[in-house]
């Protein structure tokens, strides 16, 4: 059901377009961020290479149709040329993206699509979808890794998310700089290093024998190097009990009560014991704001872990991407730009390229969107660097698409070189500057006329 992830409306735009005969009309559409939350001061893409192969391996299969075929609402509009077109359909147009681990802020395309009128609306539901949910979770981790102030930070949401989605959660996290996930998948898809602890139940299982015994029971399981959660009962007595269960204990972990307190008594349990060597780990439902709080306050935890804040993003639960037509052929086949009038969400017309301009320490400066044919475009403008890199061109890729753990990899990589170009009024946590570093090229605002 893979062609299915897809809303009513395109298919029945679709059937539209193929009996008005515009389906193959030229078109270009755009997605980007409206506006930002508040507690978003910048974007970091994620999401391109979920729909690089979604786009590769987009097609109808006989049961899709079928289906279709039969579907109240639909039935007038699977006609033999409707049917006839998804028995064919493959996506044959261009694609230009920001890449992954790149940063982005609102009113930026992050995606370009060009191709023909009804492909380009057939993606659309699903490409929203990649990015609203993997762009949204990297965007939030960026922000979490930047309070933990060069702590580990590891993502373990996947019991808070869609557990289909949780591999990319996790590896959307893993792009924004978390050492590690807790969701297996995303270890075996995409190469994200995976890592864990204990449950509580598995101390509450041995009910004969207790605590203690139950450490030293999973440590002999493990064999390797092991962490243990010790707040099941008195997390003081558990850090000591913990100290005792051998050397192949690295690390506990404290997920409930006062953890600023509890980090400095439990370190000095600890080091007393002579495991200078483990490690603290706080978890709790940890956001940037108590990881700052508790890093701010000097207390001595070396790792934290978060779930529900990372996958679930509660202050910003939508990211708000849309997905608009920004230009389309008219009946002399001339590619016309269009946009929204709507005083509420206006829209520049034209495909566009997002010119990033850094200072001579590669610092960012602003960003300029502009026309994506830089004949139209002054000279200042092109003094930035353009954002948007060609992948597809007529359905086929420009350049061999690495594997998704390289792809992955890659992503992380360049988040790491992005994010240390920010300028510092743009890293804080509080609440953004009310001055987007974004601005429209006097050549953009000049098509609006035309439309």
């Amino acid at each position: 059901m893979h062609a299915l992830l897809t809303d009513r409306y395109e298919l029945a735009m679709l059937g539209a377009y193929l009996r008005e005969g515009m389906a193959e009309r030229r078109a270009v559409f755009e997605l980007s961020v409206r506006r930002l939350s508040p507690w978003r001061r910048y974007l970091l893409v994620a999401g391109i290479d979920r729909i690089v192969r979604y786009l590769r391996e987009l097609e109808f299969s006989a049961e899709e149709i079928a289906y279709l075929r039969d579907a109240p609402g639909l039935r007038d509009l699977m006609t033999d040329a409707m049917v006839g077109y998804l028995e064919r359909f493959r996506f044959r147009g261009d694609l230009d993206v920001i890449p992954e681990g790149e940063v982005a802020f609102e009113g930026e395309p992050i995606v370009r699509v060009e191709g023909t009128l009804a492909e380009g609306q057939l993606v659309e539901t699903f490409l929203l979808g990649v990015i609203n949910a993997e762009t949204r979770v990297a965007s939030k981790a960026a922000r979490v890794v930047a309070a933990a102030r060069g702590r580990p930070v590891f993502e373990f949401g996947g019991r808070r998310a869609d557990p289909l989605g949780a591999p990319y959660a996790a590896r959307a996290a893993w792009i924004a700089g978390c050492a590690a996930s807790s969701c297996e998948a995303a270890g075996m898809q995409f190469g994200v290093p995976v890592a864990g602890t204990l449950a509580h139940s598995y101390v509450l299982a041995h009910v004969d024998e207790g605590e203690e015994a139950a450490f030293r029971a999973f440590t002999d399981a493990v064999q390797g190097d092991s962490a243990l959660l010790i707040d099941t009962f008195d997390t003081r007595v558990g850090a000591l009990r913990a100290a005792g269960a051998g050397p192949s204990v690295k690390a506990v972990r404290v997920d409930s009560g006062d953890l600023a307190v509890l980090a400095h008594d439990l370190r000095n349990i600890l080091d007393a014991a002579g495991r200078r060597d483990i490690q603290l780990i706080a978890s709790d439902d940890l956001d940037e704001f108590r990881i700052d709080a508790l890093v701010s306050a000097g207390a001595p935890y070396d790792a934290f872990g978060v779930g529900t804040a990372i996958v679930a993003t509660p202050d910003a639960p939508s990211l708000g991407a849309i997905y608009k037509l920004v230009a389309v052929g008219d009946r002399r086949d001339q590619l016309v730009p269009v946009g929204k009038r709507s005083p509420a969400k206006p829209s520049f017309g034209g495909a566009k390229q997002v010119y990033r301009q850094r200072d001579a320490q590669g610092c960012l400066v602003a960003d300029v969107v502009g026309c994506a044919d830089p004949t139209l475009e002054s000279p200042e403008t092109l003094l930035g660097s353009p954002l948007l890199v060609p992948v597809m061109r007529r359905g086929k890729l420009v350049r061999d698409w690495p594997d998704p753990p390289a792809a992955a990899a890659e992503a992380r990589q360049r988040a790491i070189a992005s994010r240390a170009s920010l300028p510092e009024a743009l890293c804080g946590l509080e609440a953004g500057p009310e001055r987007s570093p974004v601005s429209a090229s006097a050549a953009l605002k000049a098509l609006t006329p035309k439309l």
